[in-house]
């Protein structure tokens, strides 16, 4: 069949339509005339027969409505999707497919609470079980840990830090972590009973693994102040120096401008860490979970911005 004889079947089925329309139309209106119907819906019924009789006088409006869609459906498809692209490169990171289950972890704990206030119990309870899922998850990805862990080492000491407090603080920190890995490997295998340990050696692995964290951010706190003390130093010798050409001057401050927000944003995120750490830390926290869940989102949304640009 050609394509003249499919656009005329086309519009003698169209046609079909409308003088199908147009009689049922007609219908309704007599039977209005009978006094069957309102007056609101007689005069409803006259705009669709206008309408319809605008339609007959042109056929092939549908058709031509139906190919501008088409057309809009297809180039909206065929063109480039930045953002889409954007979001797989950031879900295909390791760091950013953990930043984002992270996210999803803790801010559940917030609609939990919501939901329990509002005495929506079984709702609450579902998404608990979500919260606890998604946990359960980032702890068991986390069972390669050491395999970055141990090439991350390396690397400091292949390339030193600026300063040799700096340099020692990288040491102790990662040895925090190198004991922090294992223990929580041995709490999550027991606690899902794949490997024989005792309750007693699961509840310490637990704690102690949570231990070893706390006092990676303590020793986050100083590095910062470090990084912070070289910051200001950057900035007063830009200052201070004899520069002739202010523009070389104006990127190296925007330069130092940047290295202050990364600060600021890493110090906004161990400040979140902190709190956490020591609840997981100490038997019998009465720290609530809906602070676990703030602290833990603010945590989640601050590094997700990080990995969002690092990805872009």
């Amino acid at each position: 069949m050609t394509e003249k004889s499919t656009a005329d079947n086309s519009l003698e089925a169209s046609g079909i339509l409308v003088d199908t329309e147009r009689e049922e139309a007609a219908s309704s209106s007599s039977s209005s005339d009978a006094g069957t119907d309102t007056g609101a819906a007689a005069s409803e019924k006259r705009d669709v027969v206008a309408s319809e009789k605008r339609m007959s006088a042109n056929p092939t409006s549908r058709l031509r409505h139906s190919h501008v869609v088409a057309l809009a459906l297809k180039r909206m498809l065929k063109g480039p999707a930045p953002t889409l692209d954007h979001i797989i490169r950031f879900l295909s990171s390791g760091s950013g497919h953990d930043k984002f289950w992270m996210l999803t972890q803790y801010f559940t704990k917030v609609v939990v609470w919501l939901f329990a206030k509002r005495g929506l119990k079984s709702a609450s309870e579902r998404v608990r079980t979500l919260s606890n899922l998604v946990s359960d998850y980032r702890i068991m990805i986390r069972l390669t840990g050491l395999v970055p862990m141990a090439q991350y080492v390396r690397y400091a000491e292949q390339f030193p830090a600026q300063t040799r407090l700096l340099q020692w603080l990288d040491r102790i920190m990662n040895l925090t972590l190198v004991c922090y890995y294992p223990l929580e490997h041995v709490y999550w295998l027991g606690a899902h009973q794949i490997l024989p340990f005792s309750e007693k050696i699961v509840d310490l692995s637990g704690y102690w693994s949570c231990r070893f964290w706390a006092v990676w951010v303590a020793m986050q706190f100083v590095r910062l102040g470090e990084e912070y003390r070289l910051i200001q130093g950057k900035r007063r010798e830009i200052y201070t120096r004899d520069m002739i050409d202010a523009a070389q001057m104006q990127v190296e401050l925007d330069a130092v401008a940047a290295e202050t927000k990364s600060w600021k944003t890493q110090l906004l995120i161990n400040a979140c860490y902190f709190p956490l750490t020591l609840h997981w830390s100490i038997r019998g926290s009465t720290f609530p979970d809906v602070a676990v869940g703030v602290c833990g989102t603010i945590a989640a949304v601050a590094q997700a911005c990080n990995v969002w640009k690092a990805t872009a």
